[in-house]
């Protein structure tokens, strides 16, 4: 009876302590914007000259490249602004330009394949972005870069040159994308890759901060776990601020930090109150990100269900003899059904085959990454080594791109489905109500105690 009472107070606590800490984190993020200073647009309703900064990497698209710049006329209550140019010529992060066009507040995209409108201003507000400009006319003032975050983000770029050098194309779009979050794929193959259910594999996740962790924790393997743990950090944190600090990625590495410092003191390490507690810091950081940023909400949205639900698909699938396979189902069928009621809301669309095309592509991503990586590694060291590895890497990445083709080829591979909010709604719901009769008794707490738990606890969010 001892026991029973305790499992039901641990079963209780499990939904408290996350409902509780996401309360709180909404309510502090709501007075922090109660207390800050509201920020307003940079515009220019006719063709005006100004002198600005570039802040964020250059961006390919298709027929045009974006970057954003912070004007050195503004205050710190003024929004950055986005740009688009063409192609080329090429710009540089931390470069100072003098710019002339008209700076305009951007417009709600319409809504299409049955989907929502999409609050193209809400979302880049998020971003700090209030306004953009179009096809100005550019002069380059100083083409150096004066700060710690543009020299990191100048570094990303020349990685991504290297991995444009050794890996051919389209491989090494896809390989920076994994690796660096650069991803520079055509509208044509981010469209493929959305209808096979692969878009995920695009953007960064905890597998990118394994990577990091591992190999500090693996080079300086000699001195005492303390002071790996904190290189570790500081490592990821100038990790973060060279890919730019994508929602998925921060939420990826504000849960190492908890399992870090679980693995420091000795602690149990529960996956459910880190998700929570990471959460909680970008909402209170960022409040409106709760409300308007897409990326984020996937993010959550695909980890909470790994989070809640692997376990129960794991049970489901024990006749599967193959760990790898069976982990990539439950893991993929969690992130599929908590994901789902989502983008049908938000982009009208099903994809009837992601679950095939996630068993057959996912168990290749760890390995193309660690290749993607190998070879940004030999290319300083030697090119024909480089070379060779950046040719096997492109053949398992172009593997992975046939198989996305093939799925996205299939008949009815994606479905225009829309539903409602209130649809939406009481599809989690349902989905909340049976994970919670469904859930077993043992709670997901993992005692951090090794190394090799926290990596693979990483590469699993």
């Amino acid at each position: 009876m001892h026991d029973e009472e305790k499992n039901s107070q641990s079963r209780r606590s499990i939904l408290l302590v996350p409902l509780l800490i996401f309360s709180l984190g909404i309510a502090l993020g709501a007075l922090r914007v109660q207390m800050s200073a509201e920020k307003v647009a940079y515009l220019c309703k006719s063709a005006c000259t100004f002198t600005a900064t570039i802040v964020s990497s250059p961006e390919s698209k298709d027929e045009y490249q974006t970057f954003v710049i912070r004007p050195e006329d503004r205050d710190e209550s003024t929004h950055d602004i986005l740009v688009r140019v063409p192609l080329y010529p090429r710009y540089d992060v931390g470069s100072t330009i003098s710019i002339t066009g008209i700076v305009r507040e951007p417009t709600k995209i319409l809504p299409h394949n049955g989907g929502q409108a999409f609050d193209y201003a809400s979302y880049l507000a998020t971003k700090s972005i209030g306004s953009v400009v179009y096809y100005p006319r550019i002069e380059i003032l100083d083409g150096d870069a004066h700060d710690v975050p543009s020299l990191l983000i100048r570094w990303k770029d020349d990685l991504v040159s290297r991995i444009n050098m050794y890996v051919g194309q389209p491989a090494s779009s896809l390989a920076s994308g994994m690796l660096f979050g650069a991803s520079s794929l055509t509208k044509e193959l981010q469209q493929t890759f959305r209808v096979a259910g692969l878009s995920h594999i695009i953007v960064l996740s905890g597998f990118n901060i394994a990577i990091v962790i591992s190999s500090i924790l693996f080079v300086f393997a000699f001195l005492p776990l303390v002071l790996r743990v904190i290189l570790a950090s500081f490592s990821v944190i100038l990790f973060v601020i060279m890919v730019g600090a994508e929602p998925s990625v921060v939420r990826a590495t504000l849960m190492v930090f908890v399992s870090l410092v679980a693995l420091l003191l000795g602690r149990t390490y529960v996956s459910r109150q880190a998700l929570m507690l990471s959460l909680f810091a970008i909402v209170m950081y960022s409040p409106e990100s709760l409300l308007h940023d897409v990326s984020l909400h996937l993010s959550f949205l695909a980890t909470a269900g790994i989070v809640y639900m692997t376990d129960i698909f794991d049970e489901l699938f024990t006749k599967v003899h193959s760990q790898l396979i069976r982990s990539t189902l439950a893991t993929t069928l969690a992130a599929y059904i908590a994901t789902t009621p989502y983008i049908m809301h938000t982009f009208g669309m099903f994809s009837l085959y992601s679950l095939i095309s996630n068993v057959l592509v996912v168990p290749l991503v760890p390995l193309a990454m660690l290749l993607s990586f190998t070879v940004v590694v030999l290319s300083y060291i030697g090119e024909t080594l480089a070379y060779i590895v950046g040719y096997l890497n492109t053949l398992l990445i172009d593997i992975m791109i046939f198989v996305a083709k093939g799925i996205a080829w299939l008949p009815y591979s994606s479905l225009t489905i829309s539903i409602s909010y209130l649809g939406m709604i009481s599809m989690y719901i349902v989905i909340i109500i049976i994970v919670a009769f469904l859930t077993r008794k043992k709670i997901d707490e993992t005692v951090v105690t090794k190394e090799g738990v926290v990596i693979s606890g990483i590469m699993k969010y």
